[in-house]
């Protein structure tokens, strides 16, 4: 007996083909529960074999039909042992359900497990974890399949699916490692931190920071409780601030259009500190973001948090 009936047919050929597949309308969920992620069930059961069969189909060049499925989460669980238990990276199960960090509160939600290893891509971004997941994936190079999936009987939402991708290392370490909010209300990742080519001159240098896109104007916030020991012009930050926090970490903001706050004021976390803007030597409107830890700098992707 096989319980549901499949969401679509995910054809991962090097040329993709693009399709939309409606789920159920009925009034009951059209996606088989899991009652317990043990062999010993038979939904479970039936969901190894649909993510073992796509994973072949996979690796064949073949197609792969999508299956969707239903688990409440225990307060037993965590995500990632939800993701080992059914051998399905957890970029998947995230992405599908929208989940914004490795510390999100899980008990008692239904998640939804898809038998493809993929990301799942909204329309809309909700968080800015989604947003960095939308800005690392060209469209013209990944093959995009959609499908309407419909969540606790709600209205049918349209999701892309991206066959094989996955979270690259800076979504991944945003992720999994929270520390310090976002310092801005969206952004996507256009520089990152380690060795890069400067924009400017052509030349491999070490890249301190990230860079966050955002259209000038965009209000910058603090990352955490702190002083100011900053607040200044310099010829490569242009009007920049520096956030001393708690742990010996410091925080940078660079090439902002305007400075909100005074040398030495006690700063929360969320306020707005600054705007974003082009000054200093910038090729364009966004915002560079360092953290040094000990005097050292630090990957910022490893210690923020989505709000």
């Amino acid at each position: 007996m096989r319980f549901g009936s499949p969401i679509a047919v995910i054809t991962t050929f090097f040329v993709l083909i693009f399709s939309l597949v409606q789920a159920s309308s009925h009034e009951q969920s059209p996606y088989p529960e899991i009652t317990e992620l043990l062999s010993g069930n038979p939904v479970f059961r039936q969901y190894q074999d649909d993510i073992l069969a796509a994973r072949m189909a996979i690796a064949a060049g073949k197609p792969a039909t999508l299956h969707i499925y239903r688990y409440r989460v225990r307060s037993t669980d965590t995500l990632l042992g939800i993701a080992a238990r059914c051998s399905l990276p957890y970029d998947a199960i995230v992405s599908l359900n929208r989940i914004e960090s490795v510390n999100t509160l899980l008990d008692g939600k239904m998640l939804y497990l898809p038998s493809i290893p993929a990301l799942y891509l909204h329309d809309n971004a909700e968080n800015p974890l989604e947003n960095l997941i939308l800005s690392s994936f060209d469209p013209s190079s990944v093959g995009i399949i959609s499908f309407l999936l419909r969540i606790n009987n709600g209205p049918p939402q349209q999701v892309h699916c991206l066959p094989e991708a996955s979270f690259d290392g800076t979504v991944r370490a945003f992720f999994l490692t929270p520390t310090f909010r976002f310092p801005l209300p969206a952004g996507r990742v256009t520089s990152s931190f380690g060795m890069r080519k400067n924009p400017l001159t052509g030349n491999l240098i070490f890249h301190h920071g990230v860079d966050l896109a955002a259209p000038e104007g965009t209000p910058v916030f603090a990352c955490a409780d702190g002083t100011i020991t900053v607040a200044a012009f310099h010829e490569i930050y242009g009007n920049y601030i520096i956030l001393r926090h708690e742990g010996n970490r410091e925080s940078l903001y660079g090439h902002l259009r305007t400075i909100k706050i005074e040398l030495h004021d006690k700063i929360k976390s969320g306020t707005i500190i600054g705007i974003v803007g082009s000054t200093g030597q910038s090729t364009g409107p966004h915002l560079h973001f360092e953290i040094h830890e000990n005097g050292v700098p630090k990957n910022p992707a490893g210690f923020l948090k989505r709000n």
